[in-house]
């Protein structure tokens, strides 16, 4: 049974939602079990993600949707056309036919046989090539531009959020009411500019940041391997076509994040979960709840008798996540009592510096990668320094704070929008078509083009973090408080997550790769590298032992 989206808002009038359980507008999803909820919700479990049925005929539909969290308003006359998210678990192969479902196994086989052509054999494999191997067709790196949204601007426009499926960053947005998508930041004399990435091969324009998610643990595998915890950047891209009007199209940019204990806290990370813990601080404080007494170092130290020195403005609508349905409500109102066409789709307005040349050469890009490099190096060697100074993991991560960079003091550290491909230090990296990882897990499974799946990019190697970092990440999804106008469980405890003791899951199941994925692995043979670590890395010869003995472009046994 389907109920009208004005039925919907009638129910919404009363003091508490009260939901038909057949209605599937306010259904949500979780990592465990499908869960019958009192209230006449549904958290669907990961293998009945594809039941969950939502309006998608209109912009006011899926924004009515909860558990359509990614609903990609940024592309212009973009619509989501159905659920995509078929079950297809790992350990079923040949089930679910052809599709292409996310996340898979990432497996460097796909790079064995291309390596070693020549003109003798005209670019064929070589006798020794593995039979799932396929050339990489990409020729450069992924060249990446920061966003026109300083930091101040992002913490103002609530850019920090606790979702219920991962840790977000979003770049903000608005709709205003012509229906028009546009960036909610602007640099005075420079404009307003999405963060950007540059892909190889059959994209002739940037691709655009919409927001950033972590989910812990990793979502993907690499070689069977399962990582800590998984980043994603989420791009849209939206050119004009001659054949549809509009070429609108889903990226993905991922990478693992892996605790080692000889490494320092990645700085940028810490500078962001401070900036969560300041999200919860506040959600917390509107819902009169006492602060979380954990303290973290380089973070405000928040406690019960200290106000914000700044409130994020609560009235802050971000249209790429979870939408406030009681704002959809009284919006929706208004536009039928002036009759006006509710089922629009928005327009994307992008101000000119958002399609022009790169900024920076390849000389210009390799002098700052070069000074990355260096600066990196010399946090290793601060942190050996403190390690061996003090023989205590904690004392050492909070001096670290105090002889570099004081995250929330006056020598703070510039923020970076893509700061994620910096930690990462390599450009190389799998590609493959397949589908966003939460629902309605947006990607084509029914059809030979690459068109409309999510493109993935995959670096081979991890970020390294800290264990202390991992151990926050965990707490914050695992103690999240949903926000006083969340429609279903405002101010009290709510995740996605699967929680075992300490240990949180917020991973979608590993499906079974199928041949449509197409999925490659780029690495040295098909471009240099500007990352001194990489190129060392390829100075490896034996193609075996850099695939899968020394694997990352830092030394390990194996993965």
């Amino acid at each position: 049974m389907k109920v009208t989206f004005l039925a919907i808002l009638v129910a919404l009038q009363t003091s508490r939602i009260t939901v038909d359980a057949q209605v599937q507008y306010g259904d949500r999803w979780n990592y465990d079990e499908t869960i019958q909820r009192d209230d006449g919700f549904t958290d669907y479990g990961p293998s009945d993600w594809e039941d969950i049925s939502c309006d998608e005929s209109s912009r006011e539909g899926l924004d009515e949707c909860i558990a359509y969290i990614d609903k990609w308003h940024e592309g212009e006359g973009w619509r989501i056309e159905r659920n995509y998210c078929r079950s297809c678990p790992e350990d079923s192969p040949g089930s679910c036919g052809r599709h292409r479902n996310s996340p898979i196994n990432l497996q460097r086989n796909r790079g064995l046989g291309y390596w070693g052509k020549t003109e003798e054999n005209n670019g064929s494999p070589g006798a020794n090539a593995d039979p799932l191997a396929k050339e990489c067709i990409d020729v450069h790196w992924m060249k990446y531009e920061d966003a026109f949204c300083p930091l101040d601007q992002m913490i103002e426009k609530d850019a920090f959020t606790i979702e219920r499926h991962a840790l977000r960053v979003n770049m903000p947005i608005i709709v205003d009411d012509s229906d028009t998508v546009e960036m909610d930041c602007i640099i005075q004399g420079k404009g307003r500019r999405f963060g950007r990435i540059d892909f190889s091969k059959g994209f002739s324009q940037w691709w655009f940041l919409s927001h950033i998610d972590i989910h812990a643990t990793s979502e993907h595998t690499q070689e069977g391997k399962r990582y800590d915890a998984e980043l994603q950047m989420h791009h849209f891209y939206s050119v004009p076509s001659s054949v549809s009007g509009v070429d609108n199209e889903v990226a993905t940019v991922g990478m693992f994040m892996q605790v080692y204990d000889n490494v320092p806290p990645y700085r940028d990370l810490d500078k962001i979960l401070c900036l969560w813990r300041r999200k919860e601080y506040e959600t917390r404080l509107a819902c009169g709840l006492d602060p979380v007494e954990q303290n973290y170092p380089g973070c405000f130290p928040y406690q019960k008798d200290r106000k914000l020195r700044k409130t994020t403005k609560t009235s802050n609508k971000r249209f790429s996540n979870v939408m406030d349905l009681y704002h959809a409500q009284h919006k929706l109102e208004q536009q039928l009592a002036m009759g006006m066409n509710v089922s629009s789709i928005p327009k994307l307005r992008m101000d000119p510096e958002n399609w022009g040349p790169a900024e920076m050469d390849e000389e210009g890009w390799a002098k700052f990668i070069a000074e990355q490099s260096a600066m990196f190096k010399a946090d290793d060697e601060l942190w050996a320094l403190l390690h061996k100074e003090f023989n205590d993991t904690a004392k050492a991560h909070e001096e670290y704070h105090v002889r570099g960079r004081r995250l929330m003091g006056g020598d703070e550290l510039q923020w970076f929008n893509y700061w994620p491909m910096l930690g990462v230090r390599t450009e190389y990296y799998y590609r493959y078509s397949g589908t966003q990882t939460t629902p309605p897990c947006y990607g084509e499974f029914d059809s030979s083009s690459r068109k409309g799946t999510n493109h993935w990019r995959f670096l081979k190697d991890p970020i390294r973090i800290h264990q202390r970092q991992l151990d926050e990440m965990r707490r914050l999804l695992r103690e999240r408080i949903a926000p006083p106008d969340d429609p279903v469980m405002a101010c009290k405890p709510d995740t996605a997550a699967k929680v075992d003791g300490d240990v949180v899951s917020t991973a979608r199941p590993l499906q079974y790769e199928h041949e449509s994925h197409f999925m490659v692995f780029c690495e040295c043979k098909d471009w240099p590298s500007k990352w001194p670590e990489d190129r060392e890395w390829c100075r490896i010869d034996d193609v075996y032992e850099r695939f899968y003995d020394t694997p990352y472009s830092f030394r390990t046994n194996g993965f």
